[in-house]
C-alpha cells in the first residue's frame, strides 16, 4: 500500500476537477462576450434586457441573487412593449443588474482558478520541515505529495540537515538520558510504598484495605484484550492524535481507515500477534525523528512500522484502562481524604446545630459547597486525568484540543481550567484568610528521565503479573536509531525514560505519579497535587504549600525523578491588611510563578504577560512564517501560532481574570501584528497576504482585473471558497460585553450577603424558630454565635461563597452577534453539505460565535461582488484534499 496513496487519489481529483473548471470557465467567458456583444448592437433598451434574460435562460446561466426579481421584469418587459410608461431609466437599472450578475459569475470563475492556484502551490512546495521528515519516514519519495524524482541537486538532499544549535545540544541531553541506566534502589522505593499505602486500614463494610484492593484489582486482571474491526479503527484514531506519525504513514493509517477488508485482515494477525505476546520482540531497530514544537523545544519519537505501533497501541490501551480502573476505586476507597482549611471539630458541629439548625453545616442553597466543588473538580478533571478511561478514547495528548469522549475535558481545557481555579483560589484565599500561597514544579525530562526499575518496581508492588511486565521491559528497552544519522547510524538500546506519542507510556508514567499524587494528600492531610502529565500545581496556606513541597522532594529522591529547577517556584499573596505575612517561608522555592505567558504578581494579586517572552517569540513566528513555500502553508502557520499558540498561552478571558487581563491579551495581539509587519508596511495581516498573492499570482484573472482580494477572501471559511485565516482580535472583542470589571470587588459583595444571612439566622434563633434536638447539648447560657464563628467554616456552609466561586470559575462568554434578515437568506443559499471547518456551519444557529461575527462582517462584501456568501462555487472546490492536508499538524522548521 503506498503511503501517499490518499493524497495521490486527492490530488488526481483535484487535478480533474480544475481542468474542469477552466473548461467550465472558459465556455462561460465565451458565453458571457456574445451576450453582451448582441446587447451592445441592439439599440432599443427593452431588448437589451430582454436578449440578456434570453441568454441566462439559454445557456442555463444562475442568477446569483433575485430570483423573484426576474419573474417581476418578464412581466415589465411585456408591459414596456404597449406602455411607454416604462422609462429608459428603469430599463437600465435592469440592464446593469443582469450584468452585474454576469460580472459576479466571472468573479465567482476567477476566484475558484484563484484557489486552485493555491491548493496547487500548497501541494507543489512543502516546507523544509515537512520534506525533513518525509525523506526519513522510510517511504519511497515518489509516493510522497508534491514529490519529484531524486538527484544530486534536490530539494531534501540540498536541505540543510545540520539543523539548528538547539536542537544538537538537545538530542545530547536526550540521550544522555535515555542510553544511561541509573542506579535506583528498589528496595527504598518499596519502604517508601508500604509508608505510603499500608497505614490504611480497611473500611467499615469492605473486606479489604485500600492497599488490598489497589492489588487485587491490578492482579487479578485476566489480560483478555478483545480485537475486531473496532478496536483497530479506535487504536488507528489513537495513533493519529497522539501524532506519532508524519507524512506517508500517517497517510498509510488515514488510508486504512476507509480500507474494511485490509482492516478484517489486521484482525485476524493481531489477534496471533496477542496469543504469542509473551515471546514478542521489537521487529528490529526502530528509527527516532527529532521534532520542533511550538516552544521551541524538541520531541524525539519513535518511527516503528504501522502494524507494531497498532499492536503497542491495543495492549497499551487495555493496560492503562486497567490501572485507571484500579486507581479510581482507590480514590473512592476512603484512603483519600478532603479537609479545607479549618474543618470542623465535634463541638462547632454540635453548636452550629444549636444556633442554627440541622442544616447548617452544608450549603443549603442548591448550590454544591466551596468544599464539595474542589473534590468533584479534582476527580473530573484532574485524577489520572492522562489516561483513557475507555479502549475507545486511546492517546489524549498533552496539547490535544480535538474531540472530546464521554464528556471529558480536552488537556486544552484543563490546562485553561488550572488557570482559573489558581486565580479563583487566590482571591477567596486572600479575601478569607488574608493570604494565599503557590507552588508551581515539573520534573526535569520527565519522559526521557523517567527510570525503567522505578516503573517496573511501581507496578510489581501493585501485583501487575510478570508476564506483563516482562511485555512492558521489552517496550521500554527498544533498540533505537537516530534517523538523522544517516544510514550507518549506530544502533542503541533505551535504558531509561519511556517513549513519546504511546498509550502505553502515559499509562507506566502515571501509575508512579499516582503514588505521588497520593502521598501529597496524605502529608497534607487532605489537600491535592493539581497534576497534568508532569505539570505539577499546588495552592492553599503557606504551612499547607510547605509540606506538598517537602513530599515532592522527598519522593523524587526515592523514585530517582529530578525536579526542574527552572520552572519550580513558590509565591504568596496577601492581603492588603496582612502585609507583615507577605515574606515567603524560607524552606519554598523562589522563582516567578508561570502559565503560559504569564506570570503571577504576587504584590498586586494578579496575572500579567511576559512581554519579553513575547517578543522572542514574535522573532520566532517571523522565522517560520518566512520558511512557508505557499500561501496555505502560512496561513496555516499562522493559525496555529498566532491564532492558537499566543490566544492559548495568554489565558482565556475568565470572571476570575477579569477586564484588565482580556484588555491586555488585546493590546499584546495588536503589539504582535505591528512588529510582525512592520517591514512589509501592511496595517494588518490580511493586508499582508494581499500583496503576496497580488504578487506571486500576478497572472491570474482575480488579480489582473484590477480590483483589490476583498477580505473575506481570507477570512471565510474554505467551504465558502476563503483561506480560513483566523483573527484573535475576535474573539476578545466579542467576550468584552460580558467581561467582569473587578472580580475582587464581586467577592466582596458575596461575602457581604453572609453578613445579611448571619443577621437573618440570628433573628431565627432569638424568635425561637430553631427547632431544638433534645439529643443535643444545650448551650442555653450563651448569646447566639458571634460572625466570626458563623463565617469560620464559609467553604463548606456560605451559599453565597459557594455561588462566586462557581461564577469566577467561568470562562468568559463570547456575544453572538444579531443576524440580519439578508444574512439569514444567503445562509439558506449554501449547500447543505457537512463542514470540516470547526464551529462551522451551514446554518447561523449552528454557528460559532466566532464564524457569526465573521459572517455579519463580510457578508455585505460578498454579496455585492459574489451576490451571496460563497465567494465560490463548493463543488468546483477540492475540499477533499484540503482537509487531508491541514488535518496534519503543523511541522515547524527546526
Amino acid at each position: 500500500m503506498s503511503g501517499g496513496a490518499v493524497t495521490s487519489t486527492l490530488r488526481h481529483v483535484t487535478d480533474r476537477k480544475l481542468t474542469k473548471l477552466a473548461e467550465h470557465q472558459q465556455a462561460f467567458e465565451l458565453q458571457k462576450a456574445a451576450m453582451l456583444d448582441a446587447c451592445g448592437k441592439e439599440s432599443n433598451d427593452a431588448e437589451k434586457v430582454r436578449i440578456l434574460m434570453n441568454g441566462f435562460k439559454e445557456h442555463a446561466i444562475k442568477y446569483n441573487q433575485g430570483e423573484s426579481m426576474v419573474k417581476n421584469i418578464e412581466m415589465f418587459l411585456d408591459q414596456a412593449r404597449h406602455d411607454p410608461s416604462v422609462s429608459a431609466s428603469l430599463l437600465g437599472e435592469w440592464r446593469a443588474w443582469l450584468e452585474q450578475n454576469l460580472d459576479m459569475h466571472t468573479d465567482k470563475y476567477d476566484y475558484a482558478d484563484l484557489f486552485g492556484r493555491l491548493v496547487t502551490e500548497w501541494i507543489e512546495n512543502p516546507s523544509d520541515a515537512m520534506k525533513e521528515l518525509n525523506a526519513h519516514s522510510g517511504a519511497p519519495q515518489e509516493d510522497l505529495p508534491g514529490a519529484r524524482p531524486g538527484s544530486p541537486d534536490s530539494d531534501v538532499d540540498s536541505f540543510d540537515m545540520i539543523g539548528r544549535k538547539e536542537m544538537h545540544e538537545q538530542r545530547k541531553t536526550l540521550e544522555d538520558w535515555i542510553f544511561k541506566e541509573p542506579q535506583i534502589d528498589t528496595s527504598a522505593i518499596k519502604n517508601y510504598l508500604d509508608d505510603l499505602f499500608v497505614p490504611h486500614k480497611k473500611a467499615k463494610l469492605s473486606q479489604k484495605t485500600p492497599l488490598e484492593q489497589l492489588r487485587h484489582g491490578i492482579g487479578e486482571w485476566t489480560g483478555e484484550i478483545n480485537v475486531d474491526e473496532d478496536a483497530i479503527c479506535h487504536a488507528i484514531q489513537g495513533i493519529l492524535r497522539a501524532d506519532l506519525f508524519t507524512g506517508p504513514k500517517r497517510e498509510q493509517l488515514v488510508d486504512l481507515k476507509s480500507r474494511p477488508e485490509v482492516i478484517k485482515e489486521m484482525v485476524d494477525v493481531l489477534r496471533m500477534d496477542l496469543d504469542s505476546l509473551r515471546s514478542w520482540e521489537w521487529p528490529g531497530p526502530v528509527s527516532v525523528l527529532l521534532r520542533r514544537q511550538l516552544n521551541g523545544k524538541y520531541r524525539a519519537y519513535m518511527d516503528e512500522e504501522v502494524h507494531t505501533a497498532i499492536l503497542v497501541h491495543v495492549v497499551g490501551a487495555n493496560i492503562a484502562v486497567m490501572l485507571k480502573n484500579a486507581f479510581t476505586a482507590h480514590f473512592h476507597s476512603g484512603a483519600w481524604t478532603q479537609a479545607p482549611y479549618r474543618s470542623m471539630t465535634w463541638l462547632d458541629r454540635r453548636r452550629r446545630h444549636y444556633f442554627l439548625g440541622k442544616a447548617n453545616i452544608q450549603t443549603s442553597g442548591g448550590c454544591p459547597s466551596v468544599r464539595d466543588t474542589r473534590r468533584e473538580t479534582f476527580m473530573d478533571d484532574w485524577f489520572m486525568t492522562q489516561m483513557p478511561s475507555t479502549i475507545q478514547e486511546g492517546n489524549r495528548d498533552y496539547n490535544d484540543d480535538g474531540t472530546n469522549f464521554d464528556q471529558t475535558k480536552s488537556p486544552l481545557e484543563i490546562k485553561q481550567s488550572l488557570l482559573r481555579m489558581a486565580t479563583t483560589e487566590m482571591l477567596v484565599n486572600t479575601k478569607l484568610y488574608g493570604e494565599f500561597t503557590i507552588l508551581a514544579s515539573d520534573f526535569k525530562w520527565f519522559g526521557p528521565s523517567i527510570p525503567h526499575a522505578t516503573m517496573l518496581t511501581v507496578l510489581e508492588y501493585f501485583n501487575l503479573q510478570t508476564h506483563w511486565l516482562d511485555f512492558i521491559k521489552k517496550f521500554l528497552n527498544a533498540p533505537l536509531v537516530f534517523t538523522q544519522d544517516g544510514p550507518d547510524a549506530e544502533t542503541r538500546v533505551r535504558r531509561n525514560g519511556i517513549p513519546m506519542g504511546h498509550v502505553l507510556s502515559d499509562a507506566l508514567g502515571e501509575a508512579v505519579l499516582f503514588c505521588l499524587d497520593f502521598a501529597v494528600n496524605r502529608k497534607t492531610d487532605g489537600a491535592v497535587l493539581y497534576r497534568f502529565h508532569d505539570d505539577l500545581w499546588f495552592w492553599g496556606q503557606e504551612s499547607t504549600c510547605v509540606k506538598a513541597w517537602q513530599t515532592l522532594q522527598e519522593f523524587s529522591e526515592v523514585m530517582g525523578l529530578h525536579l526542574n529547577e527552572e520552572k519550580t517556584a513558590a509565591a504568596k499573596v496577601v492581603s492588603p491588611e496582612k502585609q507583615a505575612l507577605a515574606p515567603l517561608h524560607k524552606d519554598l522555592p523562589k522563582g516567578e510563578i508561570r502559565w503560559g505567558f504569564l506570570k503571577l504578581d504576587a504584590k498586586q494579586g494578579r496575572w500579567v504577560i511576559d512581554q519579553q517572552n513575547v517578543d522572542e517569540h514574535i522573532l520566532e513566528l517571523k522565522r517560520q512564517l518566512a520558511a512557508c513555500r505557499s500561501v496555505f502553508a502560512w496561513v496555516q502557520a499562522w493559525n496555529s501560532y498566532v491564532a492558537r499558540f499566543f490566544t492559548t498561552n495568554f489565558g482565556q478571558p475568565a470572571w476570575c481574570l477579569g477586564l484588565q487581563h482580556l484588555n491586555l491579551c488585546i493590546e499584546t495581539f495588536e503589539r504582535i501584528q505591528r512588529s510582525l509587519f512592520a517591514e512589509s508596511g501592511a496595517a494588518n495581516v490580511a493586508q499582508h497576504l494581499r500583496s503576496v498573492i497580488t504578487e506571486r499570482f500576478a497572472g491570474a484573472n482575480a488579480i489582473s482585473c484590477g480590483r483589490p482580494i476583498p477580505d473575506a477572501f481570507f477570512y471565510f471559511p474554505v467551504e465558502l471558497g476563503g483561506l480560513g485565516l483566523l483573527n484573535p482580535f475576535i474573539q476578545l472583542c466579542a467576550m468584552r460585553k460580558d467581561s467582569h470589571e473587578d472580580p475582587a470587588e464581586d467577592l466582596e459583595v458575596a461575602l457581604l450577603r453572609q453578613g445579611e444571612a448571619y443577621e437573618e439566622a440570628k433573628e431565627r434563633f432569638e424568635a425561637g424558630e430553631v427547632p431544638v434536638d433534645q439529643a443535643m447539648p444545650v448551650f442555653s447560657k450563651e448569646p447566639f454565635m458571634d460572625l466570626d464563628e458563623y463565617t469560620r467554616f464559609s467553604e463548606q456552609t456560605s451559599d453565597s461563597l459557594a455561588t462566586i466561586y462557581q461564577q469566577l470559575l467561568c470562562p468568559t462568554e463570547e456575544a453572538h452577534v444579531d443576524m440580519p434578515i439578508s444574512v439569514e437568506h444567503a445562509m439558506n443559499q449554501l449547500p447543505r453539505d457537512k463542514c470540516n471547518t470547526p464551529g462551522f456551519s451551514n446554518s447561523w444557529y449552528d454557528l460559532k460565535p466566532y464564524w457569526k461575527w465573521i459572517i455579519a462582517l463580510y457578508y455585505g462584501e460578498t454579496d455585492k461582488r459574489f451576490g451571496g456568501l460563497a465567494i465560490c462555487e463548493k463543488g468546483l472546490l477540492p475540499l477533499g484534499l484540503i482537509s487531508i492536508l491541514r488535518s496534519e499538524k503543523v511541522r515547524w522548521q527546526g
